[in-house]
């Protein structure tokens, strides 16, 4: 039996930094929620944040991240709406709104606030630094495709940030991305790999190692997180196991350690 209350009085506890942040992207996730359901939209928790909702019903108790995941047409749909919405709270955070911020999945932020340690080197620079929920798109590619495209995008752009000249920077950044939308459609043949069934992140999106299954995640099923319903794959136990492994067993100290973003907000 998971002590989850006990783990949470150790890592997140009220009032503490960690758990203040959980709480304010659990705030964006719910403005999301109500985007897709206005628009019916279909999106689901996954990564962490799944296996936060499945295993402790809310956040893993010290995560300080939070994913969600959209069928590729359902994503094309959400970006373009939040680009069109004049929220004066949030913003979506991708290379059109911030060229900066050359991650290939976009990020739903606070406009205000404070980058935490997380990629200092390159998130310095960045226009937006608030709090933020990472979104993923779900498509039908294999994994070689998918590795080759996220190692490709890095290869071309992870080093922009050292150029000290902003001008420069933007330009030769904006010509990279260029390049990489060019390469990208060559690298379709790599789906001759792909199995019946398998779904990985877009192409370029990076975690080429988490294999998803069409039957494992639709239809979409619902469980309580932090006291409301959000939704998550269908066949949560599949899901995690194929990602996690034996996700039932929470980590010791060091490993969990290993695997937080921000330590500082561990005290």
């Amino acid at each position: 039996m998971i002590d989850t209350e006990g783990l949470k009085r150790k890592y997140a506890p009220e009032g503490s930094d960690l758990r203040n942040l959980q709480i304010k992207m659990l705030e964006e996730v719910l403005f999301l929620d109500k985007v897709c359901k206005d628009n019916h939209l279909t999106y689901f928790l996954t990564g962490g944040s799944a296996l936060g909702a499945i295993r402790h019903h809310g956040f893993i108790p010290w995560d300080d991240d939070m994913d969600i995941a959209l069928p590729k047409e359902d994503y094309r749909k959400l970006v373009d709406i939040l680009h069109e919405s004049d929220c004066h709270q949030y913003v979506l955070q991708d290379r059109h709104s911030d060229f900066n911020y050359i991650n290939g999945f976009p990020k739903f932020r606070e406009k205000e606030g404070n980058l935490l340690g997380a990629f200092p080197k390159r998130g310095k620079l960045y226009k937006y630094k608030g709090v933020g929920v990472d979104i993923f798109c779900v498509d039908k590619n294999s994994y070689i495709r998918s590795f080759v495209c996220g190692k490709l995008r890095v290869a071309l752009l992870h080093y922009t940030y050292l150029i000290k000249n902003e001008k420069l920077r933007k330009l030769v950044t904006k010509v990279q991305w260029g390049v990489y939308h060019c390469l990208t459609p060559l690298t379709w043949p790599l789906n001759v790999f792909r199995r019946k069934g398998e779904l990985h992140y877009g192409i370029g999106q990076g975690f080429a190692k988490h294999y998803m299954w069409e039957s494992e995640v639709f239809p979409i099923s619902e469980v309580v997180f932090e006291m409301v319903k959000l939704p998550v794959p269908h066949d949560g136990d599949a899901f995690l196991t194929n990602i996690y492994g034996n996700w039932r067993q929470v980590p010791d100290e060091e490993e969990i350690m290993k695997n937080v973003h921000n330590v500082e907000l561990i005290k």
